[in-house]
């Protein structure tokens, strides 16, 4: 638990009530607290230890805000995907068929990770994940096919298609490729201590993407050298692992956790795929051809 909240999500919702009747009645989730005021709720998510905060559109951060979210909380953009990690995407599709849950739940399994997608009534689409484990050879081989597969995805694009988008409130391919880049490059430096100095206490500040969005201008900046930057990168983290004996079981120390570096790699291949998929969503919706 975090000493200033508990929540690391917060759902701008536009009828309060109707949400929490929502919430707990289809999804199983626990009305925790309430504001005196009507505006914000605290809920636990179903089938998690997380929690998750519902605030009226509009509502401005105030005293009760600050108490239940955590300092690093995510806010969901409208209509955007909502990921919630569980143990067993199977459990949750149950547990929800059992609620009476009316509404279509689709099903992807892709990249060592197993998702359901469910929709909500405030327009965001939960998505339920499930980690899988792959062997380090095929952690290996995702993460190194990541460079070809995102010179794919904008292969051939000119710079205005870059700017191409699903609906105008959600990234363009530009901005989706300068953030899994950013991200990257970000994640890198803990596999590098990892490497280098294993079991090694890692302290770093947390990523706010929206905040580097529009700090770095992601809108309009040309990702030329960043792909290329993107590539280079991979091959010298790929060398450095074939070369160090048990390199993929070395470990960097969080505040929270201990994690390997196959679990970064494996994270950055996944993230990386998840972006390069929503791209080349935009070229098909727009007929472009790649």
């Amino acid at each position: 638990m975090e000493p200033n909240g508990r929540a690391r999500l917060l759902l701008s919702v536009s009828n309060l009530e109707k949400s929490i009747t929502f919430y707990r009645s289809q999804l199983g989730w626990e009305l925790l607290e309430q504001d005196e005021g009507g505006r914000a709720a605290l809920l636990h998510i179903g089938d998690t230890a997380d929690e998750a905060v519902l605030v009226v559109e509009g509502c401005e951060p105030n005293e009760v805000l600050n108490r239940w979210l955590r300092p690093n909380y995510s806010k969901a953009q409208a209509g955007s995907l909502v990921y919630i990690g569980v143990t067993s995407v199977i459990d949750v599709e149950s547990n929800l068929l059992a609620r009476g849950f009316q509404q279509d739940i689709a099903s992807k399994d892709a990249e060592h990770i197993r998702e359901r997608h469910v929709p909500t009534m405030d327009g965001y689409t939960l998505v339920y994940w499930e980690e899988l484990f792959p062997t380090h050879i095929e952690i290996m081989e995702m993460y190194e096919a990541g460079v070809a597969e995102l010179q794919q995805a904008i292969d051939g694009l000119s710079d205005a298609q870059l700017n191409l988008r699903e609906v105008h409130d959600k990234w363009s391919i530009r901005e989706h490729v300068l953030h899994l880049i950013d991200l990257e490059l970000i994640t890198i430096h803990k596999v590098k201590f990892a490497l280098a100095e294993p079991g090694r206490m890692y302290v770093g500040n947390s990523f706010q993407p929206d905040d580097w969005h529009r700090g770095l201008h992601y809108a309009q900046r040309p990702i030329a050298a960043e792909v290329l930057l993107f590539g280079a990168v991979r091959q010298h983290i790929l060398g450095l692992c074939k070369h160090l004996p048990d390199a993929l079981d070395r470990t960097i120390r969080t505040t929270n956790r201990e994690e390997t570096v196959a679990q970064l790699l494996k994270m950055m291949a996944g993230h990386a795929k998840h972006h390069m998929r929503a791209a080349r969503r935009i070229r098909e919706l727009h007929g472009v051809s790649g």
